[in-house]
């Protein structure tokens, strides 16, 4: 009987052993690919800027100005992707704050008319986000700017 006691307590301390050891190990695997999404994101970032920028110092506002365009429609679209329900529709009631504030931030460019840049699901998905209302105003002096344009519209 307690050599049978004692398989048990063993097969329990090499499991639980097991189990830590294979946890640490999924865990700094986790944590090396975060970092490397993380690096591999900032250099993408980095690369579009300086692209960006160079139109700028070279006059290129126009294909500046779609660049930028271009990045804020695929951005509308992965932040709705992303906030689907089962049915593929968006609630903005539930969607997070960060996520609904930036969200409210291009709808108040869309709304000042410049929409042509954005997708038909992009100006579809942002009609469903109710625009800063009231008091509510940016801080920023140009979209505050293009939300007085926007109610004026």
């Amino acid at each position: 009987m307690k050599k049978g006691k004692f398989k048990i307590l063993l097969f329990l301390i090499i499991f639980l052993i097991g189990g830590l050891v294979g946890f640490l190990i999924g865990a700094g695997y986790s944590g090396w690919m975060i970092k490397s999404y993380l690096v591999d994101s900032n250099a993408s970032w980095l690369s579009q800027h300086i692209t960006r920028l160079a139109m700028l110092r070279n006059g290129n506002m126009d294909g500046c100005i779609a660049s930028i365009e271009k990045t804020l429609d695929n951005c509308v679209l992965q932040i709705t992707w992303a906030n689907k329900d089962r049915r593929g529709r968006i609630d903005p009631n539930s969607l997070p704050l960060g996520h609904l504030r930036a969200l409210q931030a291009v709808r108040v460019c869309v709304d000042a008319g410049y929409d042509v840049s954005f997708s038909d699901d992009s100006v579809e998905m942002l009609s469903l986000v109710k625009p800063l209302e009231g008091e509510g105003k940016y801080c920023s002096p140009d979209l505050r700017s293009l939300q007085e344009r926007a109610s004026e519209r």
